[in-house]
């Protein structure tokens, strides 16, 4: 079988989750036995692949045209749509920015509509991430929840490294963009008197919201910049909790790193998380400085929760990911697997299958 995975131009240069989740794909295929090549070309050339596998409804301008270049060769898609709703997230954000930020985020759902109606196959991180496609672009498609997953080597990550350059341990960590969406300024103001060190890592996206961050942290919080991933699992490994309260996450592949790891999770509870963690986790309230407080203090003051560690390790490898997503191109290959794209795009489609997870 000989794939092309595709995503956005700049996929490689600018990395995010997005990165992390297209390589590691990538390569757990591979170790499968799939021929699995990797482009961010819009219109690459498609001869001798057998279908096409997309990421990315977010952004989806790209996906878009990699999408119609795919069913214009006559193959196959399947897409991992990497899908949560914006609005409530843009609706906190300046009354002078919401109306631009809304009209941006909705002149796309066109595009997103023909993606999804074009595919043979969605792939979904969770249940909930496709029920809210269906709600927000009022179409649907054959489905199988492929859950986000974490590098196992994270269990055996050893605190001494990051102890001996930073001299901290036992701490609240938040590995995560610098960026509004993200939510660091409520964590900062959550976490202000609490007596325990709040550490924050990962690249600026937004330099006048770090240092709006800057100037409400008190001595406790430390922002070390961008720390390249060989070197995370000894963050998490020396940290106690790690914390998201970003206004949505599907679920946060750090959280699921910090959790191989050994730390207590704090998750938002706007997105796909409670699918993932269950009552293993504490869970917080983006808008709520209050909610977020109590989530930390309670995840900080209890006992490690190893047991989530075990979940994570068992339900959430890339191995396991590669498997269920060759057995959906399997499943695709066998039946017709051809789209059709433009106006005359098939109709919506009903669900073949739910969550094959356990």
């Amino acid at each position: 079988m000989r794939v092309l995975l595709q995503s956005r131009a700049d996929l490689l240069t600018l990395p995010a989750g997005d990165t992390i989740q297209v390589l590691e794909t990538q390569k757990a295929l591979c170790a499968l036995g799939v021929d699995a090549k990797y482009s961010g070309d819009l219109a690459p050339d498609l001869e001798g692949y057998d279908l096409v596998h997309l990421f990315n409804l977010t952004r989806v301008a790209e996906t878009a045209a990699q999408c119609e270049n795919a069913v214009r060769r006559g193959k196959p898609v399947v897409v991992s749509p990497i899908y949560w709703n914006p609005e409530e997230y843009i609706l906190h954000e300046s009354p002078r920015l919401q109306a631009a930020l809304l009209k941006y985020w909705r002149q796309d759902d066109p595009l997103r509509r023909r993606v999804v109606q074009s595919a043979a196959m969605l792939l979904p991180n969770a249940e909930a991430e496709m029920r809210l496609i269906e709600r927000d672009l009022g179409v649907t498609a054959p489905f199988r929840v492929v859950p986000n997953a974490a590098d196992p080597a994270f269990a055996r990550a050893d605190a001494r490294e990051f102890l001996s350059r930073f001299g901290l341990t036992d701490f609240v960590l938040c590995c995560a963009r610098i960026s509004p969406r993200k939510n660091q300024l409520a964590l900062v103001r959550a976490t202000r008197g609490l007596g325990f060190p709040v550490v924050f890592i990962g690249p600026v996206n937004d330099p006048f919201y770090l240092e709006a961050c800057r100037k409400e942290a008190d001595q406790s919080h430390h922002f070390l910049g961008f720390m390249p991933q060989t070197q995370l699992g000894s963050a998490y490994a020396a940290a106690r909790v790690h914390v998201l309260p970003s206004w949505f996450e599907t679920p946060g592949l750090a959280s699921l790193e910090a959790a191989l790891a050994g730390c207590n999770i704090v998750s938002t509870d706007r997105g796909t998380a409670r699918e993932y963690f269950g009552d293993l986790a504490w869970y917080c309230d983006p808008a709520d400085v209050g909610s977020i407080r109590e989530a930390v203090t309670a995840a900080y003051r209890a006992p490690r929760r190893r047991e989530l560690a075990a979940v994570v390790r068992t339900r959430f490898t890339w191995e396991r990911a590669a498997r269920e997503t060759a057995e959906a191109y399997a499943q695709v290959l066998a039946g017709s697997g051809r789209g059709r794209w433009g106006p005359g795009a098939a109709a919506p489609r009903g669900r073949i299958q739910g969550s094959s997870r356990e």
